[in-house]
């Protein structure tokens, strides 16, 4: 019950139900009242008429003394029934006919037998009138005057109850009882769809609502109408604030991953500089050992297998170390042609087919070095990520305001947990690598002030960076 009164997806259905059965219901009662009202007022001038009708004969009989011609008179209008009750009564108030004799005896003062009559007032209009007197089963009375030669010689009266026409009264109440009940059954559906119709957007909203703060705005699927009238622009202002929540949300995000690898990068590159002083000594005793005299080969071959493992350290602690120093050679179109020639070995090895498109007119402001060994790394992760059946696209584009590499791979599905963490050293699951070449990436773009983003769409990974033009490299 709490659910039907809280929730506007019954309350406004209810309302207009309600609306409509009031509406019905009153109707209904306007039109039983009205009928009533037209049939009494029907009653009313068929009586009047019919009084008028006879009312010569009474004159005459009243003269006469004719009392039968009177009865016969009065009698006959209404038959035998007795629905209606006419009475004639002489110039001094006194019965002289009616339809009803032991009820209305002749010559019974009309005071006594019709006590009603005295509260009347005087008949004002000559040709009669009729009065609301709602006494037991009388509702009107019928007065009009009788005159011979402008003389008043008597009175007729009629009484006039709603008993004639009560049958027909209750067919059309009837009627219009069963006209509203059709009307209702086609009126309550209609209404209560066109309720839940105009609710259904506001409980989509509200139930979107419900989620913000529970779900990345990123992830959020809502159905909201958006349209001229107030619920649309309230689901375009929604829209609009969704929109603004995930971008915060992104930016959040990549201000976290920002710090993380910053931290991570300065811890490596402690660590491979406090590294390598040792590792260098180490090396330079090898070759002192060797060149002391000569070795036997148990000797020989353990001082190769350390210099083999010393050297393979001092490659991957050096990898850590980037820096895109200044470069006096600025990048041309020739660059990115050397970086297709270095990887044609990788394609032809692998079989992935590579598209490559450069669009790059003139020599740019960016140090040659750091962006040759950036688009050498990305194509070569595109490669590997690629395999059998994959392929890799590059794009490059030149502007006033930076260059954009687009590098792009089909093939094997990049799980989305590994979004967060593909640009911290060692985070390849391929095994055919040092996992490296993307942090290496991340270090370039950094140093020369520019942004890599990385997004997975279905089988294919996009790596789009973009770098401006006069980036103010670290020395």
């Amino acid at each position: 019950m709490s659910r039907l009164t809280s929730s506007y997806r019954f309350r406004l259905p209810l309302a207009l139900s309600l609306t409509a059965i009031v509406t019905a219901v009153f109707m209904a009662a306007a039109l039983g009242l009205q009928s009533l009202h037209n049939l009494r007022e029907d009653q009313g001038r068929n009586a009047l008429r019919l009084a008028h009708a006879m009312s010569h004969l009474l004159v005459g009989a009243l003269r006469q003394d004719d009392v039968w011609l009177a009865y016969s008179l009065l009698r006959g209008p209404d038959g035998a029934d007795g629905t209606l009750i006419w009475i004639v009564a002489d110039a001094d108030d006194r019965v002289f006919a009616s339809n009803r004799p032991r009820d209305f005896r002749l010559g019974q003062p009309l005071r006594e037998a019709l006590p009603l009559i005295a509260e009347m007032p005087p008949a004002a209009d000559p040709t009669g009138t009729v009065i609301e007197v709602r006494e037991a089963d009388v509702r009107r009375v019928l007065h009009l005057p009788l005159f011979s030669e402008n003389t008043g010689v008597g009175n007729l009266y009629a009484l006039l109850s709603d008993e004639p026409f009560l049958h027909r009264f209750h067919e059309v109440v009837l009627g219009g009882v069963a006209v509203t009940a059709a009307v209702l059954a086609l009126l309550l559906p209609v209404g209560w769809l066109s309720g839940r119709r105009m609710v259904t957007p506001l409980v989509d909203l509200a139930q979107c609502m419900a989620r913000v703060g529970r779900v990345d705005p990123r992830d959020m699927e809502c159905r909201i109408r958006t349209g001229d009238d107030e619920i649309g622009q309230l689901g375009r202002c929604f829209k609009g604030m969704l929109g603004a929540l995930a971008e915060k949300a992104q930016l959040e995000r990549r201000v976290v991953q920002t710090e993380r690898l910053a931290a991570v990068g300065r811890v490596a590159a402690g660590v491979a500089h406090e590294i390598n002083n040792p590792l260098g000594g180490m090396v330079m005793a090898i070759d002192t050992y060797r060149g002391g005299g000569p070795l036997d080969a148990r000797n020989r071959q353990l001082l190769d297998l350390l210099d083999r493992g010393l050297r393979q350290i001092q490659s991957t602690v050096s990898a850590l170390l980037v820096e895109a120093r200044a470069d006096r050679r600025t990048l041309t179109r020739d660059d990115f042609e050397d970086v297709r020639t270095l990887v044609e070995p990788r394609v032809n090895r692998r079989g992935a087919p590579l598209d490559w498109h450069v669009t790059l007119d003139a020599a740019t402001s960016l140090p040659a070095t750091p962006v040759r060994q950036l688009l050498l790394n990305l194509v070569l992760n595109a490669l590997s990520a690629a395999g059998e059946g994959g392929r890799a696209v590059v794009h490059v584009t030149a502007s006033d305001s930076g260059l954009c590499m687009l590098v792009e791979n089909t093939g094997t599905p990049l799980p989305p947990e590994r979004l967060d963490y593909l640009f911290e050293p060692f985070p390849s699951s391929r095994g055919d690598g040092e996992g490296l070449g993307l942090w290496v990436c991340y270090q370039i773009v950094s140093q020369l002030h520019g942004r890599i983003d990385v997004e997975a769409v279905g089988a294919a990974t996009r790596v789009r960076v973009d770098l401006p033009l006069h980036p103010e490299i670290e020395r």
